[in-house]
């Protein structure tokens, strides 16, 4: 046995000094003995792990001498199985051991230890290759297609069975012309071309043809390319039409009546194509569609009717930009008949009342006036418009203090802030995320919140009460991390703290790490090359992990801000939108649509994501100026109610105060 001091000796050699200094002996000593596995000093290894046998991360360490040993060690991996049973721990070392045994030739093993629950599509190839290997040929075949028909592309360790499978009875050509379908559903169009060379006669032509609609729907327009003596090719116009709805929505309805009678389409799919379309030019604020929306079915059992509650509430919103108030009241209404009607049509009714010079109802007045006392963007436009100080009523958690301080000794729960203390994030968030995955224990939940938040880990704190479906604690759904650097960049760039942490808590919701799946990156998701020419202009030099940076995150999201505000007046709301959705974009909408109130503007955002952003960070911004008392919190300022038009643009070098034209009535 190694002495004590000599341990403290070996630690010392192993870790670096910055890093032992930050950490008490035991955290030093945990990453020690990984830091000598990985070295294959595996006496110092074993001393040093049998000399802190009771830290809450020594599994940790049996866990990582049994994956350095390959998964060799069979009673060794079921003796840890047994012991930490339900845990995220056991669960990785298993999928990891039964993905080790088939390629050590294990089948028997592995079929003996197989467990679904682990939802592998590689485990599961693996499972009915065992299955065949053992005799039950049949079985395994007759379950491969559900693991062959789908939307990307299969594991490798699927290969050796497709292969047996594509040449045996049980595969049929329905199933690669099923898997076209949905690889192009994904945009996969090179899988899509492998799937498709296992089809013949009229469905390898329609699947060719889908294929080449899908990359050029403007292929629609001749009508020789999809002859109606080819069954399959309905859907194939189908699919090109929804292709073209999204960029092209009038091609699209052009396309739609060249084909519609050529071929057989059944009631439910022309209403279904036409509402999509008919959605797709209300979007674009089309001036024909409203009529056309109108002019589907009105059967109230069909979800596609002219009266969906979709349908309705792009009505209404071709009705605000075209300030059609009189449509606006009469397609609300309609909605009311739906299955209820979400906070914002109260607001927009009770408007519609208004500038018709109509009495407004008394059960709608006082609709309107609980509305005011609610917190959310619409309950804060309300407010303000009845000149009432904005509703910012804070609950906190409802926790007993035995379940918090029993709960807090849960083993995942130890782990996870011991990950977070020694650094390791990423493992944290897998003992985390494994015990938030049950999402109906809402009590579980809000004590996982409030953990996350007492240890500054505010993403996971936000998502678990948002999962937990309370709304009311205020401390945990908008803190203030980094406030020093948030308050340091508003300053330098001349805007509102509350306003920068609004944008971070609608972009990461304070994850530092985080990057989206279009590329944005850390607290206020900037992309590279925005980060690049904003660093330039200011003198930044960039490394290659600078955007997950605080500091740095918050300083080049900060200036980005500033420099849409300038460009659009001084108007958060339309240099929100332009954080979102670019200033092009933004510049394209105002242009695309005569004046309107800026509240209406916003309303009538073509993009569902840049809309719910835009209300989602003005609504922030108003609790953020509540919590960090910069004055009477305001959701919009007084400047800002403006006429949006294109004027506007004209004038975007011009200070704030020339640019207010009119204030909305």
């Amino acid at each position: 046995m190694i002495q004590y001091r000599t341990l403290l000796t070996i630690v010392a050699i192993l870790l670096p000094f910055s890093l032992a200094a930050q950490l008490n002996t035991t955290q030093q000593t945990y990453l020690a003995a990984l830091d000598a596995l990985n070295e294959g000093k595996v006496d110092t290894f074993k001393s040093l792990s049998e000399s802190i046998s009771d830290y809450v991360l020594s599994p940790y360490l049996e866990y990582e001498r049994i994956r350095h040993g390959k998964y060799q060690d069979t009673d060794g991996i079921k003796a840890f199985l047994e012991h930490y049973p339900d845990q995220s721990i056991s669960n990785r070392l298993k999928y990891e051991w039964l993905l080790s045994l088939p390629k050590r030739g294990e089948w028997d093993m592995f079929l003996q230890h197989y467990d679904e629950t682990l939802q592998s599509r590689t485990l599961n190839c693996y499972y009915l290759r065992a299955l065949y290997r053992s005799g039950e040929q049949d079985k395994a075949l007759g379950l491969t297609a559900d693991a062959w028909t789908i939307s990307g592309s299969a594991p490798k360790a699927c290969d050796p069975l497709f292969r047996i499978w594509i040449k045996s009875s049980y595969f049929k050509p329905d199933y690669a012309y099923e898997r076209v379908k949905l690889a192009l559903s994904r945009g996969h169009t090179s899988l899509a071309s492998y799937a498709s060379n296992f089809l013949k006669g009229d469905q390898h032509k329609a699947a060719a043809t889908m294929i080449w609609v899908h990359k050029n729907p403007d292929i629609l327009a001749s009508t020789k390319l999809f002859p109606t003596d080819n069954p399959y090719m309905k859907e194939v116009v189908a699919h090109g039409i929804k292709r073209r709805i999204r960029r092209r929505p009038d091609a699209a309805l052009t396309y739609w009546n060249k084909h519609n009678s050529r071929f057989e389409f059944t009631p439910a799919e022309v209403v279904e194509l036409e509402k999509r379309i008919y959605l797709g030019l209300a979007r674009q604020y089309d001036e024909s569609a409203s009529s056309l929306l109108a002019s589907l079915p009105t059967d109230e059992s069909s979800q596609v009717a002219s009266h969906s509650r979709e349908v309705l509430e792009w009505q209404i919103r071709v009705s605000l930009r075209n300030r059609d108030w009189g449509s606006v009241l009469k397609w609300i209404r309609a909605l009311e008949k739906t299955d209820g009607m979400r906070q914002k049509w109260h607001y927009w009714k009770h408007k519609a009342y208004l500038a018709l010079q109509l009495d407004v109802p008394r059960l709608d007045q006082i609709q309107f006036e609980k509305l005011a006392d609610t917190r959310s963007y619409y309950g804060f436009l309300a407010a303000e418009f009845l000149n009432k100080p904005l509703t910012l009523t804070h609950a906190p958690l409802p926790i007993e203090l035995d379940a918090y301080e029993t709960f807090g000794k849960v083993p995942e729960i130890d782990r996870a802030r011991e990950f977070l203390n020694i650094g390791h994030t990423h493992t944290a968030k897998r003992e985390w995320q494994y015990l938030a995955r049950d999402k109906e224990n809402q009590a579980g939940l809000m004590l996982l919140a409030k953990l996350a938040y007492q240890w500054g880990w505010h993403n996971k704190a936000i998502t678990a009460v948002i999962a937990a479906d309370h709304w009311n604690d205020l401390s945990i759904r908008f803190p203030t991390p980094h406030k020093d650097a948030f308050m340091r960049a508003a300053k330098q760039v001349n805007l509102e703290s509350s306003w920068l942490f609004a944008i971070a808590r609608q972009e990461s919701a304070f994850a530092e790490n985080v990057k989206s799946g279009a590329g944005a990156r850390g607290l206020m998701q900037l992309m590279p090359a925005t980060a690049r020419q904003t660093a330039k202009k200011i003198g930044l030099k960039l490394s290659k992990n600078s955007l997950y940076d605080p500091q740095s995150n918050i300083t080049l999201g900060s200036t980005y801000l500033a420099a849409m505000y300038e460009r659009f007046n001084n108007n958060r709301a339309l240099a929100t939108a332009a954080y979102n959705a670019g200033p092009h974009r933004v510049k394209k909408w105002i242009k695309s649509s005569a004046a309107l109130p800026i509240e209406v503007w916003v309303e009538t955002i073509p993009y569902d994501e840049t809309r719910r952003y835009v209300k989602n960070v003005l609504a922030f911004d108003a609790i953020y100026q509540h919590k960090l008392g910069e004055g009477e919190p305001q959701l919009l300022r007084d400047f800002e109610k403006i006429f949006v038009s294109e004027t506007l643009l004209s004038n975007a070098t011009k200070p704030h105060e020339l640019l207010v034209a009119k204030k909305t009535q």
